[in-house]
């Protein structure tokens, strides 16, 4: 059976991030095309941001779906994705291929029998003497047609170290597909977390840019009332149209990437019925300490199943040069048979032997050098492998404390600035009521504001990811 060596560098989730930053890098387009997007009245103060974040009025479409928390959803993945299924029958696969190197080490018995038909009167046994000095020849029965029946057997006894290193290899083959196992449901974990965070991320933009829709259609009738009185110029109008038009596409955008993520994550799951309605239910867990930076480092080397993998492989690897090297040494067996051979007149005279047999290598144009050269390139390769999986966790390990360092930073960044952003918001507004603003210092406040809060949950969500990803970086599987 052949091997499923898959301790490749880092593999998996590129696909993921991608979609996730065409999304991002997609609303913030649209969202900065707003030059001065209005946002609700300051008079009407805005939820707080925690609040948003740990509990969030599912929208009414959502009410008769199926809902998920994030482990919820990660239990049902883990059931129902094909690749965490696939790689769980690898490990199967691997199991019968103990049972087939182990099957070699036991002794083969066969039962065969034949009719020929020969041109000429045939023996049907060789010419046999009994007695000493020749004496009583047996002349054998000759005929046209021969039938034969018997059994045969043979116990390899020597192979030098093939017979149980193959049993060893088959069974580290197997630990390879166990560990392939893991690395499949860290990967599923990590790609179904940040889908879902950016679900949830998605949702809270939906609410903001549905209410935003809603104060610009009061503000555009508070503008036309405006119009009708001369309070205001006709160009406050088609500002506000305009702006108006902006948010109603940047809500489409939203509503379109909130429809593509979870289409992807019900992928995730392993969902065969891709029409059934789910949504996600995101609660806000108070985030424990981070280990530092050494810290993760040693759990990543002893945790991730990619370098237990290579480290097995490389044992694979070492096994199978001492394999090479063992077909120098002598091959010693021992069989037999018992069988009877009768012609037309089914008279069936029985015969058997027993014996050992000896084979000793000595010249084979040098094949077995090869044979073990061979194997060495490859227990090299395998070295920079491991070398180039190390190379990789501590790449990972190191990008995922930077990147939570860097949301932090971010996160707190705006929740400072939400508090400016709201009293400017609330300023420009009495401004405006008063005529001592213009329509444009006002949109360009709360557009400043709905910036503000997008960069807030853009930051917490990514802090979330950045958290997920460290997990998956150390080799942890709790979620």
């Amino acid at each position: 059976m052949n091997a499923k060596f898959s301790a490749n560098p880092i593999k998996g989730s590129w696909k993921i991030i991608l979609f996730i930053s065409l999304i991002t890098l997609n609303m913030n387009f649209v969202f900065y095309a707003e030059s001065s997007g209005a946002q609700p009245d300051p008079s009407q103060k805005p939820a707080e941001i925690p609040s948003l974040i740990a509990k969030a009025n599912p929208a009414p479409a959502m009410l008769q779906a199926e809902r998920y928390s994030l482990s919820e959803a990660i239990a049902y993945s883990l059931q129902n994705n094909p690749k965490v299924r696939t790689s769980a029958r690898d490990i199967e696969i691997e199991k019968y291929g103990i049972d087939a190197a182990q099957a070699e080490r036991i002794p083969r018995i066969d039962f065969g029998s034949s009719a020929s038909r020969y041109r000429y009167p045939t023996p049907v046994i060789t010419p046999v003497i009994s007695g000493p000095f020749g004496a009583g020849l047996d002349l054998p029965e000759y005929s046209r047609n021969i039938y034969d029946a018997g059994g045969s057997f043979r116990l390899p006894i020597f192979k030098g170290g093939r017979l149980y290193r193959a049993v060893l290899v088959a069974e580290l083959k197997k630990a390879i597909a166990q560990e392939n196992l893991v690395t499949s449901k860290q990967d599923l974990i990590f790609n179904l977390s940040s889908v879902f965070y950016k679900i949830a991320e998605l949702e809270k933009l939906l609410v903001a840019t549905d209410g935003t829709v809603k104060q610009l259609e009061v503000h555009k009738r508070d503008i036309e009332l405006f119009f009708k009185t001369g309070a205001v110029p006709y160009i406050d109008l088609l500002k506000t149209d305009v702006q108006l038009s902006y948010a109603i596409e940047h809500r489409l955008s939203v509503k379109n990437n909130l429809e593509s993520a979870y289409e992807l994550i019900k992928t995730l799951m392993g969902m065969d019925d891709m029409g059934q309605r789910i949504a996600i239910v995101y609660h806000e867990i108070p985030q424990t300490s981070l280990p530092s930076l050494d810290e993760s480092l040693a759990k990543s080397f002893t945790q991730r199943p990619e370098h237990r993998a290579v480290t097995k492989k490389k044992m694979i690897f070492e096994e199978r040069v001492k394999i090479a090297q063992g077909k120098r040494l002598p091959d010693v067996s021992v069989g037999g048979e018992y069988g009877g051979k009768a012609g037309d007149g089914l008279g069936f005279k029985e015969n058997w032997f027993f014996g050992a047999r000896l084979s000793i290598p000595v010249f084979d144009g040098g094949l077995i050098s090869a044979e073990v050269n061979k194997e060495r390139a490859e227990l090299q390769k395998v070295f920079e492998e491991e070398r180039s999986i190390k190379l990789a966790i501590t790449r990972e390990v190191r990008d995922a404390h930077l990147n939570i360092a860097h949301a932090r930073e971010r996160t707190e960044v705006a929740r400072k600035t939400i508090e400016s952003a709201r009293e400017n918001a609330r300023i420009e507004n009495l401004k405006y009521q008063t005529g001592a603003g213009t329509n444009t210092d006002y949109l360009d406040a709360q557009t400043d504001l709905l910036r503000t809060e997008s960069d807030y949950y853009r930051a917490f969500f990514d802090e979330e990811v950045a958290r997920a990803s460290l997990r998956k970086a150390i080799g942890e599987t709790e979620y």
